[in-house]
């Protein structure tokens, strides 16, 4: 695959080509004309998520993709009305594939249209050949999810189910571990005028509430995790690292992002205590 600079199509999802003829965007996939469209309504459609090769894909992230592409086509077709369509995804330079960023190309066909694809008229190897090959296909056929038994997926559910209902119960030990700690050090600063007691507060306030957002980003994957397992996702039989479930390979993300922090959850509860500690340090400060 060639590459050379920023990938254009990256720049295309970010929206930082002024040139891109945008067809549709959503949070997984984008679908847009290329510069030097094979025939009238070629698209093409990508993962938002930069991807060289397609086998590189998540399970989640081929779904979306696939259902964009139906999508794409459906569209194009009932647009321009082409004859026959074809639907195109190369990977490796051997196999065309120019830029290295999964794509697939809708392209509408109509007869005398100047693309040309064609197939070579003789077989590529000989009938005894095709067998072997057969069998070594199948041997290195990655198992899948849907491979497991209904008992073993209901059990992996279930450990996942636990974990999720563990962080849960976190959220709210932590939430009630807090509120004496505040009473104690909130009162005793206002009521002895301490300063360093107030931050004292202050300090446990945000401690816990960055626990509590960690909670919570580990209950909302292993909640994707669940998601995966119980459609039948690429996850191994009672996987528990809920980083499968998502892009990014298998490390987990353990520090709370401020999607986390900012959510009901959280904020509507730390935030409140923060500025209720903050004006009680100022006010004994002062005093």
């Amino acid at each position: 695959m060639t590459s050379s600079g920023p990938c254009p199509f990256c720049q295309i999802v970010k929206g930082e080509d002024p040139n891109a003829r945008v067809v549709y965007q959503d949070q997984n996939v984008t679908a847009f004309f290329p510069l030097t469209p094979a025939t009238r309504g070629h698209t093409l459609v990508v993962p938002n998520r930069h991807v060289a090769e397609h086998v590189d894909l998540t399970d989640a992230e081929s779904r979306q993709l696939g259902a964009a592409v139906r999508r794409t086509a459906i569209a194009v077709r009932s647009a321009v009305s082409p004859d026959g369509l074809n639907l195109i995804q190369s990977t490796g330079v051997t196999a065309t594939q120019t830029i290295p960023h999964v794509h697939f190309h809708v392209v509408p066909r109509w007869a005398g249209d100047a693309l040309t694809l064609s197939w070579p008229a003789d077989a590529a190897e000989s009938s005894n050949a095709q067998e072997q090959t057969l069998a070594l296909v199948r041997s290195t056929l990655p198992s899948r999810a849907g491979d497991v038994s209904p008992e073993d997926r209901r059990q992996h559910l279930t450990f996942v189910q636990a974990i999720v209902t563990r962080m849960s119960q976190a959220s709210s030990a932590a939430k009630t571990w807090l509120l004496p700690i505040v009473t104690l050090t909130y009162g005793y600063a206002v009521t002895k005028q301490q300063f360093w007691v107030a931050v004292l507060g202050l300090i446990a306030v945000a401690i816990f509430g960055l626990l509590d957002a960690n909670y919570l980003k580990q209950e909302r994957a292993f909640r994707k995790l669940y998601d995966s397992v119980s459609a039948g996702g690429d996850i191994p039989a009672f996987a528990l690292n809920p980083a499968l479930a998502g892009p990014g390979g298998t490390k987990v993300n353990y520090w709370p992002d401020w999607e986390d922090i900012r959510s009901w959850a959280v904020a509507p509860v730390y935030g409140p205590l923060l500025l209720a500690g903050i004006a009680i340090a100022v006010w004994a400060h002062c005093h």
